[in-house]
């Protein structure tokens, strides 16, 4: 079905986080709905109501100025079949193996790309799951737990105000899907990875 685009959740990627339009992936929904409205076609339901596989319209064209763009596996952003289960679902890596084959989460495991408890007080229904290093899983914890404070103060109040009805990836969210690790504190990596993003044709400066 052709799809349409959540005004809401542009505006947040694009001005607030800055990121480019030709990385806005889609990690979040609300809703069955949602997805078909606006990231995919629903092509087998794997669970009823939990995990749904998903095939992707062809991406954006990309920016070839973006260094993000010469990292390793960007292909996992626009995977053209991709796994959605909602929050609760635990059997998400028999879902997910079903769908994409024992050999696509060997010696991995099976990231949800949002936060689930975010996801509860924010009312999304369905989360994308990507295969990533057990490493890189765990170092984003600090600023998931950070998530879910602000998420639970807010309560979903601030996403149904500006109708997000999906959400994109952030810059950590991406440089997770990378299997980068993140770490605590202030996120060096964070810091460095932006300049990916950001600066068009350069390279990231080295930490000094």
């Amino acid at each position: 079905m052709p799809r349409t685009r959540n005004e809401g959740a542009y505006r947040q990627a694009m001005n607030e986080w800055v990121v480019p339009e030709c990385l806005h992936v889609p990690i979040v929904a609300v809703d069955e709905q949602a997805i078909e409205a606006h990231i995919g076609d629903i092509v087998e339901v794997l669970s009823p109501g939990k995990a749904l596989l998903v095939k992707m319209d062809p991406p954006p064209v990309r920016d070839p100025r973006l260094e993000i763009w010469s990292q390793y596996d960007t292909d996992i952003f626009f995977d053209p079949l991709q796994v959605w289960v909602s929050p609760g679902y635990t059997r998400y890596r028999k879902a997910y193996i079903r769908a994409k084959g024992q050999v696509s989460v060997a010696g991995k495991v099976v990231h949800h790309v949002y936060n689930r408890r975010m996801a509860v007080l924010r009312d999304y229904g369905f989360i994308r799951l990507v295969p990533i290093s057990r490493g890189a899983n765990s170092s984003s914890g600090y600023t998931e737990q950070w998530g879910v404070e602000h998420a639970a103060y807010d309560n979903g109040e601030r996403r149904r105000k500006r109708d997000l009805r999906i959400q994109y990836a952030d810059l950590g969210d991406l440089l997770v899907m990378l299997d980068v690790k993140l770490g605590g504190g202030v996120q060096e990596v964070v810091r460095l990875g932006q300049n990916l993003i950001e600066i068009p044709g350069k390279r990231p400066k080295q930490p000094e």
